[in-house]
């Protein structure tokens, strides 16, 4: 393994030798993932505080659906890559990697609130997944808790969701 494959692997500071490159492409996916959750937060909040009584309620039930369905599809699209770079040979992965876009575009014609429901279990599946893949040195160490933080927010928010639609 060689020192910048370690880096992306395990726990520790970057060691002599390492290119900045990893530590900013580290700090930058946490920034971006953590500004992701704003539509979530901010969509499921307006859900909980004003519910049907807000006056775009249909659009805004559409606009939580479908940047649902976009971030599946994008969780999915993580692993794909990862698997033509770090399992070319792991058909099985390719595979599941597009269930998660597909089970995004299925959701949108799910009614209210079970896409809600629906969205939370896909999320909450797609998280474990990458964090066991992390575990497992498929993914970099330090995104399976970058994916926890994230499937925890993005998952409640669903539920939250799920519950002011109901």
């Amino acid at each position: 393994m060689t020192d910048i494959d370690r880096y992306d692997h395990e726990p520790v500071a970057a060691p002599h030798g390492v290119p900045a490159s990893a530590a900013i492409t580290h700090k930058t996916a946490w920034i971006l993932g953590l500004l992701g959750l704003i539509p979530f937060v901010v969509m499921a909040a307006m859900l909980a505080y004003a519910g049907r009584a807000f006056i775009a309620y249909p659009q805004l039930v559409l606009a939580l659906s479908g940047y649902s369905a976009t971030i599946l599809a994008f969780l999915g699209g993580i692993r794909w890559g990862a698997a033509l770079w770090h399992e070319p040979g792991k058909r099985r992965i390719l595979i599941l990697s597009v269930v998660a876009s597909l089970i995004g575009w299925v959701l949108l014609f799910v009614p209210t609130p079970w896409v809600f429901a629906g969205f939370a279990a896909a999320f909450a599946l797609v998280g474990l997944w990458d964090v066991l893949a992390a575990r497992q040195l498929t993914l970099p160490y330090w995104f399976g808790r970058l994916r926890l933080v994230l499937t925890v927010v993005v998952t409640l928010c669903q539920i939250v969701a799920f519950v002011s639609t109901v």
